[in-house]
Formats: C-alpha cells, sequence, structure tokens
C-alpha cells in the first residue's frame, strides 16, 4: 500500500463519511456569489479561506498580497439593425473596453482558428468576427484570447464568440491581458446560429453595440495554510485551486468546487494523527480568471523555493476522479500506478495522460518545471454546460463527486511527502521548451503576452 492503511482509512472517512467543505461551499455560493479578486466579494471570500484553514487546525495560515487590476462589468446593448431588428444575448468578456459605441457588418468567421482568417483575408477589416468555441477536428482546443488575438491582427472591429450551451446562455471569460483594444464578448448558441444562417443565406446583418466598462487598481490576497512535515520540512508538496470566479453567477464549479476539493484534503490531511515527512501546503490562488495572477505570483516571489516542490496539485473544475495527469512526463511513475490500484474502489483506473495544457493555476509551476500531478476527472451532470455563465450555482456540485476528489488527492499528496525519495525531478529548461513544442503551446503563450 502507497498510503498506510491507518492513514487512507482516515483519509476515506474524513472525506466520504465526515465531509465539510461541501457544507461550507454552499455558505460561500448564497452568501458571497460571484467572487472579484481586489474587490470586497474577493476579500470575503479569502477571508471564508483563512476561517476555516484557521478552525481546521492547519499551520501558518496567512494572506499573500498581490496588487491586481479589477475589471468591473457595466452595460452591454447588442442590436441587430439589419436585415431584422433583434436585441441578442450577450455578455462582455472580461477586460473588454471600458466604452465602445459601434455599428458594423457581421461576418461568420468559423472557429476563429488562424486558417479561417487567412482564408477570409482582408475582408475581415472592419467586421465584426462570429465564431463558435470550437476548432476543427484534430486541431488543438484555442483558449479565446488566442481567437480574439487573430481577430485584432486582421483589423476586424470585435469578436462574437457564440455558446455551444443552449438555452440563452452567453459565456463571459478573460479576452486581453490588460484592456482589449477591441470589442469582445460572449452571446447565446441561438443569437449565433441564427446569424449564422442569415450570412449563409445572402444576408449581411448588421450589429449595433454600446459597451461601457470600468477598471480599478486593487489588492488581491492568496490564501495559503500548511503541514508541516515530520523529516524534510523544507521539502513542499502543494495542493491548490482558485477562490475567485466570474460575476454574473455563485461561481460554484468553476471554481467553488475545486476550493472546497483543497479544503476538504486540508481538513482530512490535519485530522490523520500523524504527519508525512515533507510539508503540505494548501493555495486557495486569486485572480486566476483574470490571468492566473495568483499563482504567478507565487511562482514568482517563492522563486528561491521551487527547487524544494516536490509536486503541485491542481483543482479546477474538478469532477470525479478517474486517472492522472502528469504534463510533461511521458512514463507514468511506479508510484502513480500504485496509487491507481489502491483507489479504484472510489473509481481511479490506470488511464493516464502526459500532454500539457495551459489556462488553469499549474501553468505557472508547470512552465518552472516543478512537476505537477493533477487527477483526470469527469465533471458530471450540468456543472460543464453552465461554465462562466449566470448558471454556475451550487446545485450543479455533486457531493460524491467532490468527495472522492479530496480523498483521491489527499493520498496523492500525502504518498509524494512521505516517499523515502522525491518521486519526480524538476524539468530542465530545455525539457520544459521540448514540452512547449511537443505539445503545441507556443502560440498559444504567445498570445498572453
Amino acid at each position: 500500500m502507497i498510503v498506510p492503511n491507518e492513514i487512507a482509512d482516515r483519509i476515506l472517512a474524513e472525506c466520504l463519511n465526515r465531509p465539510q467543505a461541501y457544507r461550507e461551499l454552499q455558505w460561500l455560493c448564497d452568501n458571497v456569489g460571484g467572487r472579484t479578486s481586489g474587490a470586497e466579494s474577493g476579500n470575503r471570500a479569502e477571508e471564508w479561506g483563512h476561517r476555516f484553514f484557521t478552525k481546521w487546525g492547519l499551520e501558518n495560515v496567512r494572506y499573500e498580497e498581490l496588487p491586481v487590476t479589477i475589471w468591473k462589468r457595466g452595460s452591454v446593448e447588442v442590436v441587430v439593425t439589419e436585415p431584422a431588428s433583434w436585441s441578442l444575448t450577450a455578455m462582455a468578456h472580461g477586460n473588454a473596453p471600458s466604452e465602445a459605441d459601434l455599428t458594423a457588418e457581421v461576418l461568420d468567421a468559423g472557429h476563429a482558428e488562424r486558417c479561417d482568417f487567412e482564408r477570409l483575408g482582408d475582408v475581415v477589416q472592419g467586421k465584426l468576427v462570429l465564431c463558435d468555441e470550437g476548432v476543427a477536428e484534430g486541431h488543438r482546443a484555442l483558449h479565446r484570447t488566442e481567437k480574439l488575438k487573430f481577430a485584432i491582427e486582421s483589423g476586424a472591429a470585435g469578436l462574437m464568440i457564440f455558446s455551444s450551451a443552449s438555452g440563452g446562455l452567453p459565456r463571459t471569460g478573460v479576452c486581453y491581458y490588460g484592456e482589449a483594444p477591441i470589442v469582445s464578448m460572449g452571446i447565446s448558441q441561438e443569437d449565433g446560429e441564427r446569424l449564422k444562417r442569415l450570412i449563409a443565406g445572402g444576408s449581411k446583418p448588421r450589429v449595433r453595440i454600446s459597451m461601457r466598462n470600468s477598471n480599478a487598481s486593487g489588492v488581491a490576497r492568496n490564501v495559503l495554510a500548511d503541514i508541516t512535515g515530520s523529516e524534510k520540512p523544507d521539502e513542499v508538496v502543494l495542493a491548490g485551486g482558485h477562490l475567485d470566479s466570474w460575476d454574473v453567477s455563485q461561481g460554484a464549479t468553476d471554481n467553488g468546487l475545486g476550493s472546497a476539493i483543497v479544503m476538504e484534503m486540508a481538513h482530512a490531511l490535519a485530522a490523520a494523527g500523524r504527519r508525512p515527512k515533507r510539508t503540505l501546503r494548501f493555495a486557495l490562488w486569486a485572480a486566476e480568471e483574470i490571468g492566473l495572477c495568483g499563482s504567478h505570483a507565487y511562482v514568482k516571489d517563492h522563486a528561491n523555493e521551487l527547487d524544494r516542490m516536490c509536486g503541485v496539485l491542481n483543482f479546477d473544475m474538478t469532477g470525479d476522479p478517474y486517472g492522472y495527469w502528469v504534463p510533461g512526463r511521458r512514463e507514468k511513475h511506479p508510484m502513480i500506478a500504485s496509487l491507481a490500484d489502491q483507489l479504484s474502489g472510489i473509481g481511479m483506473t490506470q488511464e493516464y495522460g502526459h500532454k500539457a495544457g495551459l489556462h488553469s493555476d499549474h501553468q505557472p509551476f508547470m512552465l518552472a518545471g516543478v512537476p505537477v500531478v493533477a487527477l483526470m476527472a469527469k465533471l458530471e451532470g450540468e456543472g460543464g454546460h453552465y461554465y462562466h455563465s449566470v448558471g454556475d450555482t451550487f446545485e450543479k456540485v455533486s457531493q460524491p463527486a467532490l468527495g472522492r476528489a479530496a480523498a483521491v488527492g489527499a493520498h496523492t499528496m500525502w504518498a509524494i511527502a512521505d516517499a523515502p525519495e522525491r518521486p519526480f525531478a524538476r524539468l530542465t529548461l530545455d525539457e520544459i521548451e521540448k514540452m512547449v513544442d511537443e505539445d503545441d503551446l507556443r502560440e498559444a503563450l504567445e498570445a498572453e503576452k
């Protein structure tokens, strides 16, 4: 057994039979709701995390501050003026312009991949680009920041991404790192499909947009807590999830769920009765939604400690776990296989992934070569459908899946922290560059600059 029976039994009992974090997540969703880092809602959420880390007996519970730009959603009116008149169900993307008033023709750009803009050529200039959230079969998934970058480079007047979720659910999300130079917004699937039909039929729809948002400077806080190691306290295994969310919903699955998993792990491991050799650290990250700001700040501020980080687990919309994802490491470590066997009774299999990905708080650590050991998981029910929309509410969270994810995460933290030797070495710069190229991440990283 990778994790001793007495520790494993206590973890399972706490996570599955005496869970604490699910109830506290309900309080957070109902009493705070959407959480903007640097604003009052973000402050209240940070105090919530600090309070329960302290209550559950963790050590060195603390805040680490970082400066943030607080983008505040204002008004948006989006009206089709030709060939028929109707108002679109729309929502500005995060960091969309502070002020915009324009009328322009809508152009169907398919998936808004680079090849779509190359096909359209100069016709894009001055147009409102319409696209879906997907990519062509076999292509790498694109973040909205990449689609907006292509639109800007092509001279578009703005970007409208229509939702893959039906039911009048436009989606928000960061579109640019800093204030965007052109309009960017999510619109409903139904409006997007109607515009596509009109264009396919030979019409040239025109849309009038009036948008107002604001920006301010603020201070956000990562919330951190430890269980100090018994033999090698300077070596650290870290589990984190971002605490902030978009303003339009309760931020339940994204990412109250991930924060609650981290907190459930902390509660279970604090109650385990003994300490592993290495320190266990728990983090609730600030400002992930606007550019991974909290995790970036941690990696920058703790650069001299990264050699002593033995593993980072990240929980972001983490559903029911079934496998491990260890980016940049093609060979499955024997510990991972043994953990999957030990946890097969709660759904873990030998499924294993190593292809690197971006756009969550593992990214700064991964690109610094720190070992990332994450869970492959399926978000059951309606959680994924309501991603970044008004429907991301508490009832979408599965308590059993939350408990299983916390149990697997706690076992994994313990196994890495108590191993006789460190299971994973830090990647070298050459190995990181090779991973970025092999997994086709170069262009995505360029879009973040």
